[in-house]
């Protein structure tokens, strides 16, 4: 016949186990390195409905680029120079939100927001 004690005691147990876990994972995972933005970005007017988005070098060599129109609801992804500079064409029209992105394994760097400017 088991005690009140004993019950109690294991349901303690039984409780403290997932903290326990959580604690044992986490003191073996490695910290993440935030990938870093893009830099120096711009974009032109839009020729024939399509602006060049250009991002010069920066910490993003041989990352994915990706590049959104959030009026238009479509984007484009490209692999990033040796340097990190990359270079896009996207329709687009005059006032639309650019949103840029560097996406390095399954990372995505802090947002980079361009508006297209009138000619």
């Amino acid at each position: 016949m088991s005690s009140l004690f004993g019950l109690l005691r294991t349901a303690a147990a039984v409780a403290a186990l997932p903290a326990l876990l959580a604690v044992a994972t986490g003191c073996n995972s490695t910290p993440t390195v935030p990938v870093p933005p893009p830099e120096f970005c711009e974009i032109t007017p839009p020729v024939a409905g399509l602006s060049t988005v250009s991002c010069d070098r920066g910490q993003t060599a041989r990352n994915i680029a990706l590049v959104y129109d959030e009026d238009w609801g479509q984007g484009v992804m490209q692999e990033t120079n040796d340097d990190g500079s990359f270079s896009v064409e996207l329709e687009t029209t005059v006032g639309d939100t650019i949103i840029v992105q560097i996406k390095y394994d399954d990372r995505l760097s802090a947002e980079v927001y361009l508006t297209v400017p009138a000619v």
